[in-house]
């Protein structure tokens, strides 16, 4: 078994419902996401000098999400009306921030 393979079997443990991940609604579909906002803390506290830059901050397996979101790309998380603000990718698990659009 390769590490790549190894890495991808431990995603299976951390995205089973009974462990971490929680079903929620994105664009209409139901996904097994983690939602981590004390990361999102420490991000906006390490990147962004504290300034507060999202909402929400959810891991997703990318072979489940699909196609990776650009920056202000809009999503609709369990009904909400949001934007992405970032998102990165690392084995095979996308990192999502969003953010809503607070405008005039």
């Amino acid at each position: 078994m390769s590490f790549k393979d190894t890495v991808q079997s431990d995603l299976n443990v951390f995205f089973n419902l009974d462990e971490f991940a929680e079903t929620r609604t994105i664009d209409g579909r139901a996904l097994n996401v983690i939602v981590d906002n004390d990361r999102l803390q420490q991000r906006s506290q390490k990147e962004y000098d504290g300034i507060s830059v999202g909402e929400i901050l959810f891991y997703v397996k990318a072979s489940e999400f699909g196609e990776r979101p650009e920056q202000g790309t809009p999503m609709i998380f369990d009904g909400r009306q949001m934007y992405v603000f970032d998102c990165r990718e690392d084995d095979g698990v996308y990192e999502i921030i969003l953010q809503q659009n607070r405008g005039v």
